[in-house]
C-alpha cells in the first residue's frame, strides 16, 4: 500500500470548496478510466462526506495500482449541493460526454434517487451510493447497475431503537428529516420500537439545514419521552444536541439515540456534549490492528479521523475495481453480477454479501460515545456494546424491487 497521495490532489481536495470536473483532470487524454465522486461540498453533510470522501476514493485507488484496464484512473469530484437538479445535470454530463465509468457517494437521498433515474437509462454505467441511506435505493427505485453500499435506513434504525426500548427505553419521540430519506427513518425506527413493546409519543419532520431547531426540541420535551431518536446526522443532528442541552433535555434523564451517526458528528458537537448518545455503525476506527492502519493513513492525509461513510467510500471503489479487472471491461453489465457474486472483503469487513436487491449487508455494531473521563487515549470515543448479524440488522429484501425473486 502506499504511504500517501498525489501531492496535486491532496493540495487541491484540501484548499477547494468546489472541485469541478476540470480541477482534477490527472491527464489530458481520453485514454483514463474516469471515476466521479459526487457528494456534498458545502452543506449539512459536508463533514460526512466532502472532501474526506475524495481523500478516501484516491486511496483507494492508488492502493489498487493506479490503473485498470490499461489505463491510468483518474477521479473526478463535484459538490451537487444537496439539489436533485444539480446532481442530475451532473452526473448526465459525466456519463453522456465525459466517459465516467462509475458515480461514487451521492450524499443525500433526494439526490441518489434522481441519479438512480438516471443511470436507469444508461445500463452499462455504474453508481455505487456509499452515503444516502434511503431504502427505496433497494425497493421500486432499485436498478441492475446501482449498488446501495451504505447500510439502509432500517439497518441504521431499528438495531438501535429495539436495543435502547429493550433496555428500558420504552417511551419515544422521532425526528427525521424533512426529506426522502425521513419516511423510511420513521417507519425503521418505529419498527424497532414496537419489536421492543415500546410507545411512540409523537415525531416531527426537520426541515434539512433547518438551523435553528429550537421549536423541535421543546416539541421533544413536552412529549416527556425517555428517549429521542433523531433520524439525521450532520449539521442538524449538531444543532438538535446543542439545543437539546441548552433547554436541558438531557440533563432531565432523556436519552439521545442517534438513528444515524458519524465521528464527524461526534468532534462537532464534543464528546462531552455527545456523551451517552446510543447508535449504530458498520465499522470503527479502532475495531482491528488493519482498520487502525488505515485510519492512522487517512489522518495523515487529510488531518481528521475518517468516519464510516469514508470508510465504505474506499471499500466499494475497491471492491468496484477489482470487478473492472476480473471482467475486463466497465460495462455495468458484466461488472455488477461480479460484484454480487463475489464476497466483499476488506480491513473492515469479511465476507459481506450483495444481496439480489443489491444492497451490501454486513454486521452492525450498537455503540454508545464514552464520557471523556472513559476514555483511556485521544480518540478513544466509543464503546462497543454490542454486535447485530447481518440477518437480525437488516430487513428482508423489499418484493417491490423487480431484481427480488418472488
Amino acid at each position: 500500500m502506499k504511504n500517501s497521495l498525489s501531492f496535486n490532489f491532496i493540495q487541491q481536495v484540501l484548499k477547494a470548496g468546489f472541485l469541478g470536473v476540470s480541477a482534477l483532470a490527472l491527464a489530458a487524454s481520453a485514454q483514463t478510466f474516469k471515476i466521479g465522486m459526487s457528494t456534498d461540498m458545502s452543506s449539512a453533510y459536508s463533514d460526512l462526506t466532502g472532501k474526506g470522501s475524495a481523500v478516501a476514493v484516491q486511496m483507494a485507488i492508488d492502493d489498487f495500482g493506479g490503473s485498470v484496464l490499461g489505463k491510468k484512473i483518474e477521479l473526478l469530484v463535484a459538490d451537487h449541493q444537496m439539489k436533485p437538479s444539480v446532481g442530475s445535470a451532473l452526473i448526465t454530463q459525466w456519463f453522456d460526454k465525459e466517459g465516467v465509468s462509475v458515480v461514487v457517494g451521492l450524499a443525500g437521498s433526494s439526490v441518489a434517487l434522481a441519479a438512480q433515474a438516471i443511470a436507469k437509462d444508461r445500463p452499462n454505467r455504474t453508481l455505487l451510493h456509499t452515503i444516502p441511506l434511503s431504502s427505496e435505493l433497494i425497493g421500486k427505485s432499485c436498478i441492475p447497475n446501482a449498488i446501495h453500499w451504505a447500510p439502509d435506513s432500517y439497518a441504521l434504525a431499528a438495531s438501535v431503537t429495539r436495543n435502547v426500548t429493550e433496555k428500558g427505553g420504552k417511551n419515544w419521540f422521532l425526528m427525521v428529516q424533512d426529506t426522502a430519506a425521513g419516511p423510511p427513518a420513521r417507519a425503521a425506527a418505529t419498527a424497532g420500537i414496537n419489536a421492543a413493546g415500546g410507545k411512540l409519543l409523537g415525531d416531527v419532520r426537520v426541515p434539512f439545514n433547518a438551523g435553528d431547531v429550537s421549536s423541535f426540541v421543546l416539541q421533544a420535551q413536552s412529549s416527556k419521552a425517555q428517549v429521542l431518536g433523531v433520524g439525521f446526522g450532520g449539521g442538524d443532528l449538531v444543532n438538535i444536541v446543542k439545543a437539546g442541552r441548552q433547554f436541558g433535555l438531557q440533563q432531565s434523564g432523556v436519552s439521545i439515540a442517534a438513528l444515524v451517526f458519524f465521528s464527524a458528528d461526534l468532534e462537532a458537537i464534543g464528546q462531552d456534549a455527545a456523551k451517552g448518545i446510543t447508535f449504530v455503525m458498520p465499522a470503527y476506527n479502532d475495531m482491528n490492528e488493519p482498520t487502525k492502519a488505515w485510519a492512522k493513513r487517512f489522518q495523515q492525509i487529510f488531518g481528521k479521523a475518517p468516519g464510516w461513510g469514508h470508510i465504505a467510500d474506499y471499500e466499494g471503489t475497491m471492491h468496484y475495481l477489482k470487478a473492472v479487472k476480473a471482467a475486463n471491461t466497465d460495462d455495468a453489465r458484466q461488472v455488477v453480477p461480479l460484484m454480487k457474486k463475489t464476497p466483499v472483503n476488506s480491513f473492515a469487513l469479511e465476507n459481506g454479501m450483495i444481496r439480489d436487491d443489491h444492497q451490501l449487508v454486513r454486521p452492525m455494531y450498537l455503540t454508545r460515545v464514552k464520557s471523556p473521563e472513559q476514555s483511556k487515549f485521544p480518540g478513544d470515543y466509543y464503546e462497543i456494546i454490542g454486535k447485530v448479524s447481518p440477518e437480525n440488522a437488516y430487513a428482508s429484501p423489499n418484493p417491490d424491487c423487480p431484481m427480488v425473486k418472488k
